[in-house]
C-alpha cells in the first residue's frame, strides 16, 4: 500500500480507549502506521475533532484531561503526515456538497474529504463506511479490511 490513507478521527478515538468495542483493530492499525508499515496522513481537522471528543465527558466514557489529549496529539503529529486545507479546498467542498445530497448533514466529513482530495489522498480508513462509502472519489475501508490486506 504505497498510496497514503487518511485516518479518520473515529479511528484515533477508538484506539485510545481500551473499553471501546473497536479498540483492538484501531490500535493495531495505528501500530502499523507508527512502525512504518502503513503510509497514513491525518488532517488538522482530525486533531481538533479528537481533542474536542476525548476531553469531553459528555462524549466519551473515559475522557482524557486536556494535557493527556494534547500528549496523544503530539504523538499523532510525529507519526503521521499532517495535511491542511488548500486555497481550493472550500470550492471542492462545495462541489462535494452539491454532488452528494444524501450526506449533506455530514458537513465536516465532506470538508475532511475535500481536504484529503486536495492533498492527493483518495483513500480513507474509517468506521463510517456507510456515509463516506457513497463518495465515488474515494476508496473507503475499515481498519479490519486494511489489516487483512497487510497480513497477506
Amino acid at each position: 500500500m504505497t498510496m497514503p490513507w487518511l485516518i479518520d478521527t473515529n479511528i484515533l478515538i477508538s484506539s485510545y480507549d481500551e473499553t471501546q468495542e473497536l479498540h483492538s483493530s484501531s490500535y493495531t492499525l495505528l501500530e502499523h502506521v507508527f512502525s512504518g508499515h502503513l503510509l497514513a496522513s491525518i488532517a488538522h481537522q482530525n486533531l481538533l475533532e479528537f481533542l474536542a471528543v476525548v476531553s469531553n465527558p459528555k462524549r466519551v466514557e473515559h475522557p482524557l484531561s486536556p494535557d493527556e489529549a494534547l500528549e496523544k496529539i503530539a504523538i499523532y503529529a510525529a507519526n503521521f503526515s499532517l495535511i491542511s486545507p488548500t486555497a481550493r479546498t472550500f470550492l471542492r467542498f462545495v462541489d462535494l456538497f452539491a454532488r452528494y445530497p444524501a450526506i449533506r448533514e455530514r458537513v465536516f466529513d465532506l470538508y475532511l474529504v475535500a481536504t484529503a482530495l486536495d492533498n492527493g489522498i483518495t483513500q480513507i480508513c474509517t468506521w463510517d463506511v456507510k456515509h463516506l462509502g457513497a463518495i465515488t472519489d474515494l476508496t473507503v475501508k475499515t481498519p479490519e479490511e486494511i489489516l487483512r490486506f497487510l497480513k497477506k
